[in-house]
């Protein structure tokens, strides 16, 4: 296998859980792979339900290291990483390729590497990370593996990989690895220690279904004929059309989180350990970045006429999720709402208060659930108007 990559790149190889319709699954990504190149991601739960106020801190902090795909020991310095849905957003990696950027807390937020070199003749490649749905906790290890042009070339012949006259995807490219547990919550010394890091055995699965995927073998080469990673961990979709897709992975010994990659054109979504499709331990829940990419928008209540009093909610969605919206006052449910297909992008939804119900403050409880499964809640405060008083005959 040495001499092979040695041949195709001049250089040696380098080096989530969820539960679908009873089946248990997981993903992760290897760092020192051929795959990794093209990983995507973010992450969810099995069974998971998330709780949380509607009162979030305004901002987190998304840190990690820029590093040469193949080479961890080459950092990548003054490299600019930005944002896909704020282009006002960036930040530049010190002497380390160490980086710290400040997003909006509970919104969308999909990193990206712009190209630039290494050193003069030493091209590196744009590559997006998985989209992450910041929850109020900082992002940490929110790593780019990004390939020189060489890699990146060999890579793209290797995959057939359309392209256009710039050299990027005709479509988008995305790939994951099903890591391993000891990966993750270390830092980078021993994450590098603990490469290569895949779990063998693991089937994946993506909402909305995509032709695919491909398999790396055991000597980190795509394998059509594979219907299950290797102990590279590896998992590969090289034509994917536009859009957002939930990425999950089954295994029978173990759990996987899952991840959010939004493709289009050009892209390649890199979704990396420690994130992407990592292990979890038993009993453990996924990181909140990773879980269901949307959040309650506003809500209030409001009166309709003299005789009906009215809630109404507003969803912003990065993925298709379903949404189930309970209003409560002294513990006895007095409205509700139950969506079942949820868009992507911003949408309102209004459902009317029981007639019986008492004036005053009440709380609705929103739960979000996406395609592969898993949960989170968020709960709010509306104020339930009074309804005016009948006139008597």
């Amino acid at each position: 296998m040495l001499s092979f990559y040695k041949q195709v790149f001049g250089i040696p190889p380098a080096s989530f859980s969820i539960n679908y319709q009873g089946v248990t699954m997981e993903i992760s990504v290897a760092t020192k792979r051929v795959c990794a190149i093209f990983a995507a991601t973010s992450v969810l739960a099995v069974g998971a339900v998330t709780e949380a106020n509607a009162s979030p801190a305004p901002s987190v902090t998304i840190s990690g290291k820029a590093y040469r795909f193949n080479h961890m020991d080459t950092p990548i310095p003054g490299a600019t990483i930005k944002v896909r849905e704020n282009p006002n957003l960036s930040a530049v990696t010190d002497a380390n390729g160490d980086y710290v950027l400040t997003v909006p807390n509970d919104t969308n937020i999909t990193p990206y590497i712009l190209s630039g070199d290494y050193t003069p003749g030493q091209h590196y490649n744009e590559v997006d990370l998985q989209t992450f749905h910041t929850r109020t906790e900082n992002i940490e290890n929110a790593n780019f593996q990004t390939p020189s042009d060489g890699e990146y070339n060999g890579l793209k012949a290797i995959l057939q990989v359309s392209t256009t006259p710039d050299k990027r995807p005709t479509n988008c490219a995305i790939v994951t690895t099903s890591s391993a547990r000891n990966v993750r919550g270390v830092d980078y010394q021993t994450f590098w220690d603990n490469t290569p890091h895949g779990v063998a055995g693991t089937t994946a699965f993506e909402f909305p279904a995509l032709e695919g995927p491909v398999y790396f073998n055991d000597s980190v080469i795509p394998d059509k004929t594979k219907t299950e990673s290797s102990e590279d961990g590896g998992i590969v979709w090289t034509e994917v059309p536009a859009g957002t897709y939930r990425i999950t992975g089954s295994n029978p010994n173990t759990q996987f989180a899952s991840f959010l990659a939004t493709c289009a054109p050009g892209r390649i979504v890199n979704a990396n350990p420690p994130w992407g499709m990592y292990e979890l331990s038993p009993g453990e829940k996924p990181l909140g970045a990773s879980n269901v990419a949307g959040n309650l928008n506003k809500a209030r209540a409001y009166r309709q006429g003299k005789k009906t009093r009215m809630v109404k909610f507003g969803v912003e969605a990065g993925e298709a999720l379903s949404a189930k919206a309970v209003l409560k006052k002294g513990g006895k449910t007095i409205g509700s709402k139950t969506v079942k297909s949820v868009l992507a992008g911003k949408t309102n939804y209004t459902f009317r208060v029981k007639g019986n119900a008492k004036p005053g403050k009440a709380q609705l409880s929103l739960t979000l659930t996406d395609a592969s499964g898993v949960s989170f809640t968020t709960k709010s405060s509306v104020n339930v108007p009074k309804l005016p008083k009948s006139k008597k005959k």
